[in-house]
């Protein structure tokens, strides 16, 4: 999508007015080289136990952290930062990512945007505890210590500054616009609401006038109810309502049961990246970020990092503070929760919120142009301090192949790693939740050609650097909704990162984790493969590559990408199905 076509689109807004019922009330449209393979598995630690000073025991662990950190200084996939991190926190005076019940000492931690903790909402940090031999379940009810600034300590009361608090709207209150009605402005990527209601876990579009106002779906998973009343300030006088002030963004996890998978966080940030600056009206950052649906604890330090440079906070700054639900032990309770820091049936007026559409009300899953996209690489880079990915330069001869661990496995990957080898230099890295983002973003800095299966972590895959190149591995029967092209989707925007794919097409590549499944949708072809079981059914399965096939794609393309063809020159059509 051009610059001038989102222009003439934000130009022609869809509907602006208020909402005060009339016969002609329009409902917002919801269209408009070779070498031997290095491996190294990423997984980290949060929780160091702090050293007593002046013990023998103490001076020979920090000489032994010394000669870890200077045998880690050799390895290939840059991870000297995050061990330094680490034997240097001993040093410092701010607070660890985690730590276990049984460590009774708080391990300060560098202040800083490259270690392990990230970015944090101004003046709420948090950490879950984990109880050592205890399995959590999906959906736990979780536990929390907060970073208290003032006596720097860690402690399960949650400060004050963790939630945002609202104006009470006493009888008189100056409302916007003067009147406490909701009116809307939406355009075909977003929605700016003034006099947004909320209540116990619904929004409510506050309307008055003779006529009646149908209601519409906000996003995926949020319904916009209609409070209709002859008067609004009326209605609105003795409610004792609270007002949060400012500009809010609202930020619904479209898909809440899958939090973990930052492939979901890069759909719905990137697009928010472009809009944010496309919207000059609306305040960059945002007064206060709302996410709906999910715990603190699914809040990463990756999707963390990403929201920030989407919501155009500046290097070294805070998030905004943000608002979320009352935490539930079932996702089902999670979804109509009350806000924290509120009574349950207490109502709140948002003064003025900005609402993305998601792709299932009409909105895209990547940056709205290939500026953007570029612009915020660059931001990414910029944050972490590393530097700026600039076209032209040599691609990195390093091929590097992201394995899986759970599910989406290759089962013949010792094969597929030594064949590899006949290319380039080979590493094999495993990210997981525990590694930094700026980890994986030296990674990923470095390497010329990212390999991996269908998985969330390929929403790295757009900071690669120019003219770099992703071979992907797509399982069987995976194509619903376009979910196949998903990442495709993301790098093709960048303009700069060649995508390929290689396709399971047979039975006998695919091997279901749960004998159920199949049972139930091992015979499917990909046509009928169109339902949520039988997609979900996909997510848990590993492939076996067929390892001639996959050369044969490395012999056809790889010379193109080495040479420096750009992405038009190099393409070739998506594997069918």
């Amino acid at each position: 999508m051009s610059t001038a076509e989102l222009k003439r689109r934000k130009s022609k807004r869809l509907h602006s007015k208020g909402l005060q019922s009339t016969d002609s009330h329009i409902r917002p449209n919801a269209n408009g080289g070779t070498a031997n393979a290095s491996s190294t598995k990423t997984n980290g630690t949060h929780d160091q136990p702090r050293p007593r000073q002046g013990s023998i025991l103490w001076c020979c662990s920090m000489a032994l952290v010394l000669l870890a950190a200077l045998a880690v200084g050799t390895s290939k996939l840059g991870v000297l930062d995050r061990q330094s991190a680490v034997s240097l926190s001993a040093a410092t005076n701010e607070p660890p990512a985690s730590q276990s019940l049984n460590h009774t000492e708080p391990q300060p931690e560098t202040e800083s945007i490259n270690n392990i903790q990230g970015i944090f909402p101004k003046g709420c940090r948090w950490r879950d505890i984990q109880h050592e031999g205890q399995a959590k379940k999906f959906w736990a009810k979780e536990q929390y210590e907060y970073w208290h600034g003032d006596v720097k300590q860690w402690k399960p009361e949650m400060p004050q500054t963790c939630a945002v608090g609202g104006t009470p709207a006493k009888q008189g209150y100056a409302w916007l616009n003067g009147t406490p009605r909701t009116e809307v402005e939406c355009t075909a990527t977003h929605c700016i609401y003034r006099n947004l209601w909320y209540n116990n876990g619904r929004f409510y579009l506050l309307v008055d006038g003779p006529a009646a106002v149908a209601p519409w779906k906000m996003t995926r998973n949020q319904d916009l109810n209609v409070v209709h009343v002859d008067n609004a300030n009326q209605w609105a006088a003795p409610l004792d309502a609270k007002v949060v002030s400012g500009d809010t963004l609202i930020f619904d996890f479209v898909y809440f049961l899958h939090p973990t998978a930052i492939g979901h966080w890069s759909e719905m940030m990137f697009p928010l990246f472009s809009i944010l600056r496309l919207e000059p009206a609306f305040k960059r950052p945002a007064t206060q970020f709302m996410l709906l649906h999910l715990k603190r604890v699914h809040l990463m330090e990756w999707a963390r990092a990403v929201m920030s440079v989407a919501l155009g906070v500046k290097v070294h700054e805070d998030l905004p503070p943000m608002m979320m639900q009352q935490e539930s032990d079932s996702v089902w309770t999670q979804i109509p929760s009350p806000l924290e820091g509120y009574e349950p049936h207490e109502w709140v007026s948002f003064e003025r919120a900005l609402v993305v559409r998601d792709i299932f009300t009409g909105g895209v899953r990547t940056f709205l142009s290939t500026e953007d996209a570029q612009a915020f690489r660059a931001s990414m880079y910029k944050q972490y301090n590393l530097p700026s990915p600039e076209s032209g330069r040599p691609v990195p001869r390093v091929i590097t192949f992201q394995r899986k661990r759970a599910n989406r496995r290759v089962i013949n990957e010792d094969q597929l790693v030594r064949m590899l080898q006949e290319f380039a230099e080979v590493r094999v890295v495993e990210f997981n939740t525990s590694t930094s983002f700026h980890e994986q973003l030296q990674v990923i800095s470095g390497t010329g050609v990212f390999i991996s299966v269908h998985t969330s972590n390929l929403a790295n895959a757009q900071f690669l650097p120019p003219g770099a190149a992703v071979f992907e591995i797509i399982q069987r029967n995976w194509v619903w909704e376009n979910l196949d092209r998903s990442f495709q989707i993301q790098t093709e925007m960048m303009g700069d990162i060649h995508h390929y794919a290689w396709r399971a097409r047979h039975r006998n590549q695919t091997v279901y984790i749960n004998k159920r499944d199949s049972e139930r949708f091992g015979d499917w072809t990909s046509q009928q493969c169109a339902t949520e079981d039988c997609v979900e059914a996909h997510t848990n399965v590993d492939v076996v590559v067929n390892v001639n096939e996959f050369r044969a794609l490395l012999k056809d393309r790889l010379p193109h990408v080495w040479a420096g063809k750009s992405v038009a020159e190099a393409a070739i059509p998506w594997p069918e199905v």
